[in-house]
């Protein structure tokens, strides 16, 4: 029997409440080729009678005997994916109608690709708001530093490189396994966003970023995927600083104005440590720089007074973008807020 086109995997685990919007989305997809594993890890409410509602000859259901979690799951959903891409679908988002199509063409078309991602619309109490990623390799590698380059449940993954490379979820590196995933696929791959909406994805209190008892786990393995970044350009941070890194990575205000200053001088050390090792393009890596100092201006000084701090800044006067490139991120920023568009 011919394998499919792609295998789309999907863990389930107590998700009754949007399973059949997620299951809908991608039976309804105009890309027929696939093979929809979904695997139900010892859900207790009602996601299997609900999965077993649909007939489809292209569902591949499986029942772990008891609930092994999403790390196992995913890697078990893998490891029988017959497909030559491997998409990934989480039980609470739901994929637009030619999500499938559109990513195996920019696949097909970019054999130097080891997985990609897309641009999302995040779900929350009744709105949507627009989150956007970097594009190109060379971009998500610069930022990949900061924080994860690729939505999880947005991903294609060209399944012939995850084998031949052995690239599997880790389990040490539990609630940031996506990010880890993404990490060791960039050595051996390039890695993309298509510039298009092609998930919706809902926010709600059963998420980690709704579980403060999960982020403990989620904080340590940030900090190891994120030293590991720095390492690449010869930076092994101490604690202090990747305490700075962090707030800088996840967008926080700072909490004093040494802090606010040690942010400064922190951005300041890892871009001229790149420069002098040359390891990130350079274009690319002081972009996403300037980009994160903005935030911290604003979310400490607040807006025009954040604005000319960041203007008047030595970090800002110290990174010479092209007139073209300046004009072109501050242009893009400004679509970006007016948009709303929440960034990573």
């Amino acid at each position: 029997m011919k394998a499919p086109k792609v295998s789309v995997i999907m863990p389930v685990y107590n998700g009754e409440k949007y399973l059949k919007e997620a299951i809908e989305s991608i039976l309804s997809q105009d890309f027929i080729d696939f093979e929809f594993i979904i695997i139900n890890d010892g859900s207790t409410d009602k996601s299997d009678k609900i999965i077993h509602y649909y007939s489809d000859s292209r569902i591949n259901i499986i029942n772990n005997d008891k609930n092994i979690g999403l790390i196992n799951t995913l890697n078990k959903a893998m490891g029988i994916a017959l497909g030559e891409y491997i998409v990934r679908m989480d039980c609470d988002d739901i994929s637009v109608e030619n999500r499938i199509s559109t990513q195996v063409k920019f696949m097909d078309s970019h054999p130097n690709i080891g997985a990609s991602g897309s641009y999302y619309n995040l779900m929350l109490n009744g709105k949507k708001a627009l989150a956007d990623f970097p594009l190109n390799t060379s971009e998500i590698k610069s930022f990949m530093i900061f924080n994860c380059p690729i939505a999880h449940p947005s991903a294609i993954i060209r399944n012939s490189l995850i084998k031949k490379e052995n690239i599997v979820y880790r389990a040490e590196y539990i609630h940031s396994e996506d990010y880890d995933f993404w990490s060791r696929i960039s050595e051996c791959a390039d890695l993309a966003n298509i510039p298009a909406v092609l998930l919706n994805y809902r926010v709600h209190s059963n998420q980690i970023t709704g579980n403060p008892a999960l982020l403990v786990n989620k904080n340590q393995s940030l900090d190891a995927i994120r030293s590991r970044h720095l390492k690449l350009i010869n930076i092994v941070p101490t604690t202090d600083e990747l305490i700075i890194h962090n707030l800088i990575s996840d967008g926080r205000k700072a909490e004093s104005d040494d802090q606010f200053l040690r942010s400064e001088a922190w951005l300041k050390k890892i871009m001229l440590e790149n420069q002098k090792n040359e390891v990130l393009d350079k274009r690319y890596f002081e972009k996403i720089i300037l980009e994160r100092w903005l935030r911290l201006c604003f979310n400490y000084y607040g807006g025009r007074k954040g604005f000319q701090k960041f203007l008047h800044s030595d970090l800002n006067r110290s990174i010479k973008l092209p007139l073209k490139q300046r004009i072109e991120f501050f242009k893009n920023l400004y679509n970006s807020w007016k948009r709303k568009t929440i960034k990573k």
